[in-house]
């Protein structure tokens, strides 16, 4: 006699595949975007250490012309316009895959997020530049990019074969820990981006460090006995503290290199604080996909 197999149970909504069968495609994609964005990040931070925020007058063109001689600062600047063109193109590319191929409702919103924030940031970039660089609107700026740069994280991660096939592990809610130490940096990065452009908030800035460092501590302290035999959430959990220490001692580097002496566009004054910049990013970033990861084990 034969015995029909069982069907085999659906999955969760939350964990179903995007439909079709590029979905590692479109996780490979995602993460090619984020990764560029991460570079962009790093280009804008070399325009602001540089102090190259004006070296092209105009926009959307560049003294009137599509690639202008890259010389000097035209070279951060207008690399920076054509990477962000670059980032801002393959994010429409994946968030219309998003939208067209995820069945998540929460994926769509994200998606659809991103490809609004790419706009957003580049009238942000515009304004900066044709209106001389009005203080709050460059913080906005900066602030708007670690925001689509998360957003995007979340789109890698979330079409990960890891997040498509975990299953809850009971932890709770751990992962609302998570949400207050992203909270904690984004804070940290909107009174460094203050700072860095001409604010008077680097007490605060310094200051607050100590409340990152309580944010980031109470949350990874959870992975211990929650989910300790975890790897996807403890091999993150150290990058999240190796990445904060760094940041701690890139903070101090920049400033002692600040108060040295040296010359404005010396290497060391332009490079520490934009790796300054771009770790917080990654800290950022690694504790956003941190709470996503803890909010899919809940």
């Amino acid at each position: 006699m034969i015995v029909a197999s069982a069907p085999a149970p659906a999955l969760p909504r939350a964990a179903q595949a995007p439909r079709g069968t590029g979905a590692g495609a479109l996780h490979r994609f995602a993460q090619l975007t984020a990764g560029c964005a991460f570079l962009l990040l790093f280009a804008g931070g070399l325009v602001t250490s540089t102090g190259s925020s004006l070296a092209v007058p105009d926009w959307p063109l560049s003294f009137g012309q599509y690639f202008p001689r890259m010389v000097g600062g035209v070279l951060f600047e207008h690399g920076h316009r054509m990477i962000a063109g670059t980032v801002g193109l393959l994010t429409f590319a994946l968030s219309g895959w998003v939208l067209a191929a995820d069945d998540r409702r929460w994926m769509k919103r994200v998606a659809a997020a991103a490809a609004f924030g790419i706009v957003v940031q580049a009238v942000l970039g515009g304004v900066t530049v044709l209106y001389r660089l009005p203080r709050m609107v460059s913080v906005s700026h900066a602030c708007l990019a670690q925001t689509v740069f998360s957003l995007l994280l979340v789109q890698a991660q979330a079409t990960s074969p890891w997040f498509l096939a975990a299953r809850s592990r009971g932890i709770g809610p751990l992962w609302a820990r998570g949400a207050w130490a992203v909270g904690a940096i984004f804070l940290q990065l909107l009174l460094g981006a203050i700072y860095r452009h001409g604010g008077s908030t680097l007490p605060h800035h310094a200051a607050w460090a100590a409340g990152v460092m309580l944010a980031v501590g109470w949350a990874v302290s959870g992975v211990a006995g929650a989910c300790a035999s975890e790897p996807a959430m403890t091999r993150i959990t150290g990058a999240a503290i190796g990445l904060l220490f760094l940041q701690l001692a890139l903070g101090v580097a920049a400033l002692a290199a600040k108060m040295s002496g040296l010359p404005p566009l010396e290497f060391w004054r332009v490079i520490l604080p934009t790796a300054h910049v771009v770790v917080g990013a990654a800290l950022l970033g690694t504790m956003v996909l941190w709470t996503l990861r803890a909010w899919r084990l809940r």
